[in-house]
């Protein structure tokens, strides 16, 4: 019998989308469904007030804020005091705070009489000049955006561990940190059905956390929880822009409205004005130092929203915390945030949660300590990496597995390159990926509590078929190959007899699908469930034959009771069908829900394990600057990736090479910016730059197994590793070119930024 646990097994779930049966959310259709356009706001802030007369002429009208006055404001799960949280509510209220930001809907019987339509909506506008700056939106002579809340700080605290060492040198520089977009394969796409006799609002959305809307939507509508159900079809990429409530309430909104199905698809230019950003951030870091020691950091953050919280703000903020002292033997750190609005779209979760930027600015100050100090790099790295595992952080973050010094070695000896010249550089960069969990909520949240769970329903039938049901989803990242391995493997069973069900929140309980938590959570809750369902055959066989338990041994897919064996299909059969033989209760279906592994509250020093795991994820780049144009090219691109118990390795390999690839992006081509107006420059992939094949390198990948103590199987994260390093190793590629430390550094690195590098350095 084939081992299935960490075998390249070809994904079971690719023959549907190779050949074209995938059934993603535009696929589904109800008779009578309407479709949806949004009209969105054409400037940054202004008043606004919506002549809908052409469109009624026509037979047609157009949903305003007035038809959602009975409705709640979009809820934000993690602020304590929601007194100082801007009110988002479904449309906008006489006022636009963003340029795209929903402000009407008009609904049709096809998609293309709807955005006929929307063309005909007169709006009158009494535009504002908005903020666009955060510097500005602080300073004393600022417009309030919101006028309810009195200033346009609406997060800001302050963390602090251990000591501040009393003699110290440092190195000081600033970040700048882009926004950027998730833009996935498929945009965010829902169609809404809500029945006006029984009361129940279906949705199906290509959303990350279909359990947690599935709440939100509760909240907003007061439609109880039972009477929700989220159903989340294939998927083409989520990268944390699936997480967003609004085109979900928009649309469900629409369908409470008429009673009838309704159909959104956002467009591209949508996604690309509208849709969730990443981070927006600017720092200012000090590294200390003694000597060779490191002894801590002082972090200065401001954090640009937007013009509301995204539902999970500020986490991204917060998950950074443990990465600001990474892997180091670090004493001390201070950070201080001010989250400020101004009149762009809302900041949320991308790609690595928060973790890109942390790790860029740490990184990129070891490697400042070793040019400003005169240390060889290796030699302060490993003088300072953290040595022996399991190690409880300053921040109270638990390091569960790894060699961090034996990790870089075989990082570092792949980077070797003939004939370098000036404009050559090799970078390296080391993060730790959490796995798991939203512990480091309880840092802001003043009631400790931990949703940080995932359940699984698994059954076994007549005919030895095994179903196993999780109302999390996946996005293209092999989840039903991976649960199928594990249930096969346990059960000693072939891989084709596992059917997978997911995303439905008829389902089991669960938290969804973000933060690298899949491979730790839920792939733990699968192989339990399918460790207690053999139990329970054990049990019934038991009965069956009246033998102790201990003499029915499950072994390869073989069942072996004294003298006699049989297969798993024959003893499932014999279950079911020799009831008599064992009593009432013969059913072979289990129910888990477990908690994340190793996880706690913030203890009164704010201290906090803020992941079950913390895998490596040690890159490696050979850059060459062409010194006329500005343009980097990557010459070797090397991945070294420690994420305990591997699955599927063609799984992790792909997943590594994804999220390289997008860190890539983030690192050179991809940036959201506006101009006085606060109207964004980029609105197509014609000037939002994703990198191709040719900007992306072939990936050598290294990989080292650490199997983490505090999961069963040993797994940890991995899907954000990728995506979190490659702006880290690449300016610290530049900085070894220049031979000096960056004063302020931006990313993306622009060709622009490059030459002016250079000029100053010749």
């Amino acid at each position: 019998m084939t081992l299935y646990i960490g075998s390249p097994v070809k994904r079971v779930e690719d023959l549907r989308f190779l050949t074209g049966k995938g059934r993603y959310i535009d696929d589904i259709y109800f008779p009578n469904i309407l479709y949806m356009a949004v009209l969105r706001s054409n400037y940054a802030w202004a008043k606004f007030k919506i002549d809908p007369k052409r469109v009624e002429e026509r037979g047609f009208s157009v949903i305003t804020f007035e038809d959602t006055k009975e409705f709640s404001p979009l809820p934000n799960f993690f602020v304590p005091d929601l007194k100082r949280v801007p009110k988002e509510y479904i449309l906008a209220k006489d006022e636009a705070k963003y340029f795209g930001e929903p402000i009407g809907l008009v609904l049709g019987r096809d998609r293309y009489e709807v955005y006929d339509t929307l063309e005909l909506i007169d709006v009158d506008y009494e535009p504002r000049e908005p903020i666009t700056d955060p510097f500005k939106a602080i300073g004393p002579n600022s417009p309030t955006l919101h006028k309810e809340l009195g200033s346009n700080i609406v997060y800001s605290d302050i963390f602090e561990y251990g000591e501040e060492p009393k003699d110290y040198n440092y190195v000081e520089k600033k970040f700048r940190y882009n926004r950027i977009l998730p833009a996935p394969l498929e945009t965010n796409g829902v169609i809404a059905e809500f029945d006006k006799i029984s009361g129940n609002l279906t949705i199906y959305a290509n959303t990350q956390v279909p359990q947690v809307f599935k709440t939100a939507l509760s909240i907003i509508f007061n439609i109880p929880r039972s009477k929700v159900r989220l159903i989340v079809p294939d998927s083409g990429g989520g990268f944390g822009g699936k997480i967003f409530l609004k085109p979900i309430a928009m649309t469900a909104l629409a369908s409470i409205i008429t009673g009838r199905p309704v159909k959104y698809i956002e467009t591209r230019y949508e996604h690309i004005i509208s849709a969730i950003h990443g981070p927006d951030r600017h720092y200012t870091a000090k590294i200390l130092y003694k000597g060779d020691e490191l002894l801590g950091a002082i972090i200065d953050l401001v954090e640009d929203f937007g013009a509301y919280l995204h539902t999970y703000q500020p986490l991204p903020i917060l998950r950074q915390i443990y990465q600001l002292v990474g892997p180091y033997k670090m004493k001390y750190l201070k950070f201080r945030v001010s989250g400020v609005v101004t009149n762009k779209p809302p900041t949320g979760a991308y790609r690595g949660l928060g973790i890109p930027p942390a790790v860029l600015v740490l990184e990129n100050l070891v490697k400042s300590v070793s040019k400003v100090s005169g240390i060889d790099e290796m030699e302060l790295r490993m003088k300072n990496f953290i040595d022996k595992l399991p190690y409880e952080h300053i921040t109270g973050a638990v390091y569960d597995s790894g060699n961090y010094r034996e990790a870089l070695k075989k990082l570092v000896s792949q980077l070797e390159v003939k004939d370098k010249d000036k404009y050559t550089g090799i970078g390296i960069a080391f993060a730790l990926e959490p796995g798991s969990s939203l512990a480091f909520q309880t840092l802001v949240v003043n009631k400790p509590r931990t949703p940080y769970y995932e359940g699984v329903y698994m059954r076994i039938d007549s005919g030895g078929d095994v179903t196993v049901f999780l109302s999390t989803n996946t996005m293209g990242t092999g989840h039903e190959t991976s649960i199928s391995q594990v249930v096969a493997d346990v059960l000693g069973i072939p891989i084709d007899d596992v059917k997978v069900v997911l995303g439905d929140t008829a389902g089991p309980p669960g938290t969804g699908f973000y933060g690298s938590r899949f491979s730790v959570v839920g792939i733990s809750a699968v192989y339990t469930a399918a460790l207690k369902l053999k139990e329970k055959m054990r049990e019934y066989l038991a009965k069956m034959f009246n033998v102790e338990k201990d003499e029915v041994k499950i072994d390869n897919g073989i069942v072996k009771i004294s003298n006699k064996s049989f297969s798993i299909k024959e003893a499932v059969n014999m279950i079911y069908n020799r009831s008599y033989l064992i009593g009432d209760e013969i059913g072979l279906d289990v129910s888990v829900t477990i908690n994340s592994y190793n996880v706690n509250v913030a203890d009164d020093k704010r201290r906090v394990n803020f992941s079950t795991t913390y895998g490596v994820n040690a890159h490696g780049v050979v850059i060459k600057v062409d010194k006329d144009t500005g343009f980097i090219k990557i010459l070797k691109y090397v991945v070294l990736s420690d994420c305990g118990t591997m699955i599927n390795p063609m799984i992790v390999d792909g997943q590594l090479m994804g999220g390289t690839t997008m860190g890539i992006g983030a690192s050179l081509l991809e940036k959201v910016e506006y101009d006085e107006n606060g109207i964004p420059r980029q609105t197509s992939f014609a000037d939002y730059w994703i990198p191709s094949a040719e900007e992306v390198p072939k990936f050598e990948i290294q990989h080292m197994i650490s199997p983490s103590p505090f999961t069963p199987l040993g797994t940890k994260g991995v899907a954000e590793g990728g995506a979190t390093v490659p702006p880290a190793a690449i300016i610290n590629a530049l900085e070894d070119i220049l031979k000096k430390p960056i004063n302020r550094i931006e990313i993306p690195i622009t060709p622009e930024y490059v030459l002016q590098l250079i000029n100053d350095m010749s």
